[in-house]
C-alpha cells in the first residue's frame, strides 16, 4: 500500500529530501530499523550500518521522558527510502490556484508518495524503538507515565531520503552520527527541569548558597565550574558541577527523586537543604577549604599534585570524601561536624602511601572511576571512624582495600600478601 504525506522538497548537494509530518501511530508501523529487514542477514556488513540499539536508554530515558512531559520534543527522524518508487507532486503540478506571492515556492510544496520498497530510521532509531514501545506497550520493566495514550496522536517532524547506492547511504549515516554533537553532562544539570539532582545541583550554584559565586578581596570568585567537568592546574575553581551533581546523588540516594519526572518544589527544597548543610559543614570545617574560600588565588597551588591538600582539589577525591562522610555518620554514630574535623588529619598528598592502588593509578595519574572513588570512600570512612565502626564494618573495609592490590582476604593462599589497613587519624584509632 502506497504512504501518501504533504512535503516540503528539498536539496543539499546532490541530495535530495523530503520534510514532511507523521502520527507516531501511523510512523512505528511503517518504518523499522535495518536489522528488522527481511534480507538483513544477507547484507555485507558494510552494509550493516545501524548502531546496535542501546535498549536499556529506551527504557530509563527516553520512554520515561515522552510519557511524563506534556510538553515533549524531540527533532526530525530520518529516514531511508529502501527499494521504493517515489513520487513527488507540487501544488504547480496539481493546477491548485495560490496566490501570487506563494507562486515562487510552489514547486517545492506537495505531496509525496512512496510505493513499495521499506523505510529505514536511518537517523533516530532509539526514538523510534520507544515510540514503539509506548505505542504497543508490552515490555516488562518500563514506567510509562500519564501521558502514554496520548503520544500515537502526536505528530512528528521526518525527513526521507530516497536510496540510491550503499556508499551514498553508508556516507550520509556516518556523516548524521559522527558530526551529531552530544550535550555534555554539564550541560544536561544546567538546562534539564525534570532531573531532580540536576534542579537541586544549580540551586547550589545561586549566590546565596555554600557554592554560589562570591566576592573575595574585592574579585569575583566562581565557586564551581559549570564549563567544564574537569579542573585545570590553573584554575581557581573548587569544584565541578558533575562532582556537585555526584554529591548530590550519595546524599539523597538515588531513589530520592524520579527519573524524568520534575519534584514538587517542596521536595526541591528538602534536597536543596540536605545536599547545602553537607557542603557547607565540608567548607567550613576543613582547613585547606577555608584557605580556599578567602584566598582563591591560592587554589591552584593547592591543587598541585606536591601540595598537601592536592586530593581535596580533586573532583573524584571530593566524590569518595563525600561517600567516606556519610559512611561514617552512618546510623548518628558520630555528627557531620566531627566527621569533617577528623578529615583533616588525612594524608590528602597525591603521593601518600595510603592512597596507591585505591585513589592513585601506578602512573601517578588519579584513577577517576567509580569502583576507585568507591574504594577511596571506604578508606576514608576507616580513617575517620574506625573506632565506632562494627567489626563486620571494618572486616568489610580491609577486604575492599585488599581488592585493590588483587588479594582476595578469604583466600589461605593469600594470607601473605594480604595488606594492613592504614592506621586511622588519631581521635580515630581502636582500643588496644
Amino acid at each position: 500500500m502506497a504512504l501518501l504525506i504533504p512535503a516540503i522538497k528539498g536539496r543539499i548537494g546532490n541530495t535530495e529530501y523530503y520534510e514532511t509530518t507523521m502520527r507516531v501511530r501511523d510512523l512505528v508501523q511503517a518504518v523499522r530499523r535495518a536489522s528488522e529487514l527481511d534480507d538483513w542477514a544477507n547484507f555485507s556488513i558494510e552494509e550493516r550500518m545501524q548502531r546496535e540499539l542501546d535498549d536499556k536508554r529506551v527504557r530509563e530515558q527516553i520512554v520515561p521522558y515522552l510519557t511524563r512531559n506534556e510538553d515533549r520534543f524531540f527533532g526530525s527522524i530520518i529516514v531511508l527510502i529502501y527499494n521504493g518508487d517515489v513520487l513527488f507532486e507540487t501544488i504547480a503540478d496539481l493546477k491548485i490556484s495560490v496566490p501570487g506571492a506563494y507562486k515562487a515556492n510552489a514547486h517545492r510544496i506537495g505531496f509525496v508518495t512512496i510505493d513499495g520498497g521499506s523505510l529505514i530510521v536511518l537517523d533516530g532509531q532509539h526514538r523510534l524503538a520507544a515510540l514503539k514501545s509506548i505505542y504497543e506497550p508490552k515490555q516488562d520493566g518500563i514506567a510509562y507515565g500519564p501521558y502514554v495514550k496520548d503520544i500515537p496522536d502526536d505528530e512528528v517532524c521526518v525527513i526521507f531520503l530516497k536510496h540510491e547506492n550503499a556508499v551514498k547511504t553508508r556516507r550520509i549515516f556516518n556523516t548524521v552520527n559522527r558530526y551529531a554533537k552530544q550535550t555534555s553532562r554539564g550541560d544536561n544539570i544546567i538546562t534539564s527541569e525534570d532531573d531532580g539532582y540536576a534542579i537541586v545541583t544549580r540551586r547550589l550554584l545561586r549566590d546565596d548558597e555554600p557554592l554560589g559565586n562570591r566576592v573575595v578581596n574585592g574579585k569575583p570568585f566562581e565557586v564551581v565550574n559549570w564549563k567544564s567537568n574537569t579542573l585545570t592546574t590553573r584554575s581557581k575553581q573548587l569544584t565541578t558541577i558533575s562532582a556537585v551533581y555526584e554529591t548530590a546523588h550519595l546524599i539523597l540516594g538515588n531513589g530520592f527523586y524520579e527519573p524524568q519526572t520534575r519534584p514538587d518544589d517542596s521536595k526541591l527544597d528538602e534536597g536543596a537543604e540536605r545536599v547545602g548543610a553537607v557542603w557547607r559543614a565540608m567548607l567550613e570545617g576543613l582547613k585547606p577549604y577555608q584557605d580556599a574560600l578567602a584566598n582563591p588565588e591560592a587554589i591552584p597551588a593547592m591543587r598541585d599534585e606536591n601540595a598537601a591538600s592536592a586530593l581535596l582539589f580533586k573532583p573524584a577525591a571530593q566524590i569518595a570524601l563525600l561517600r567516606g562522610l556519610l559512611n561514617a555518620t552512618a546510623g548518628d554514630r558520630m555528627t557531620l561536624a566531627e566527621a569533617v574535623s577528623r578529615a583533616n588529619a588525612i594524608d590528602w598528598r597525591m603521593q601518600a602511601p595510603l592512597w596507591g592502588g585505591v585513589l592513585m593509578k601506578a602512573s601517578g595519574a588519579i584513577d577517576a572511576g567509580s569502583e576507585a572513588r568507591n574504594r577511596a570512600g571506604s578508606l576514608i570512612s576507616w580513617m575517620i571512624a574506625a573506632n565506632v565502626m562494627t567489626k563486620e564494618e571494618r572486616e568489610a573495609v580491609r577486604r575492599t582495600y585488599n581488592q585493590a592490590f588483587g588479594v582476595d582476604v578469604n583466600e589461605p593462599e593469600q594470607a601473605e600478601s594480604i595488606h594492613e589497613l592504614p592506621e586511622p587519624v588519631a581521635a580515630a584509632k581502636l582500643a588496644a
